[in-house]
């Protein structure tokens, strides 16, 4: 039986698409108020593998620890840094799926010897083979992200990163801007704190990361006063049972879980919006400078927060 064009239009609406086929603008999802609101020099971000999987997805190494510590493994037997027992006792690890970042931090330390009062570099250039001609496999989304993230840094934002790449300062150096982001291994893990005492994080990319011990002994569970603390994650709403459930987890912690969508294509349009809602707040009686807060600024900031 044919359908009449009433029918049609209703299948039509039914499915969500337009009389000509296109589906529906998608609705920007809104920004929080107690984040927008924001100055950049209130805000730290906390870059976690999420960014870097998002930014260049096609390389496996980004995609998880377990991809990058395989990718490590490999690079190191090719230039026969382990031996055969070595090599099997971290294979055993990844394929146990134990503690991935305690096995990636084992494996630094067996790549990184040291001999009187010198330390080998291998790991590093393990990490140049693993991560060689990165520039090139970054896509444009990506890219969209990262810049994000840099204007927010010429803004007066602090950024710490859980990542052993070096994506943002390969973007920023593309960019002609120099800026060295502070590693969470940093030995001054008190300062860090300090400023999760004083400042609002914002956890990008860390939906993995809070299960890691390390994560939770620096931000967790070290921190006294939680709920006096007003931080933030942005996360995939996915499965709607499971962000319940780190909402009411990350809430009790101090931590405002927020979702920037459904998909992870939503995030650079998402970060984009509150990025330019932020930093439009922050320019009004701010001193503009002409190079973004790397490592110096960033690690005077964290002397100033521990005075």
């Amino acid at each position: 039986m044919a359908s009449t064009g009433s029918q049609a239009s209703d299948i039509d609406k039914i499915f969500g698409f337009f009389s000509d086929g296109a589906p529906p603008t998608k609705k920007p999802r809104k920004l929080l108020p107690s984040l927008k609101t924001k100055k950049p020099r209130e805000l730290v971000l906390v870059i976690g593998t999420g960014i870097s999987a998002a930014v260049a997805p096609q390389v496996p190494a980004l995609k998880s620890w377990k991809g990058l510590i395989q990718a490590l493994l490999d690079a190191a037997i090719d230039f026969d840094l382990l031996e055969d027992e070595e090599s099997k006792k971290f294979q055993k690890c990844l394929h146990e799926d134990k503690n991935l970042v305690h096995v990636a931090h084992d494996l630094i330390q067996k790549l990184s010897p040291r001999t009187s009062n010198v330390r080998s570099t291998f790991f590093k250039d393990c990490l140049y083979e693993v991560f060689d001609d990165l520039e090139s496999k970054m896509e444009d989304s990506g890219k969209q992200l990262l810049q994000s993230v840099l204007h927010l840094m010429e803004n007066g934002a602090l950024v710490l990163t859980t990542n052993f790449d070096n994506l943002l300062e390969l973007y920023a150096a593309d960019q002609g801007k120099q800026l060295e982001s502070l590693d969470l291994t940093d030995e001054k893990k008190r300062e860090i704190q300090k400023l999760y005492e004083n400042k609002s994080f914002l956890f990008l990319g860390c939906g993995w990361t809070v299960d890691d011990t390390t994560f939770q002994a620096l931000f967790l569970e070290a921190v006294k006063h939680k709920s006096d603390l007003e931080h933030f994650m942005l996360v995939r709403r996915g499965d709607v049972d499971e962000f319940k459930k780190l909402r009411e987890n990350m809430l009790d912690k101090g931590i405002k879980v927020i979702s920037y969508g459904n998909e992870y294509a939503d995030l650079p349009e998402y970060f984009k919006r509150l990025t330019c809602e932020i930093s439009t707040r922050g320019r009004s009686g701010m001193v503009r400078e002409g190079q973004l807060n790397g490592s110096s600024a960033t690690h005077s900031e964290i002397r100033d927060s521990s005075t």
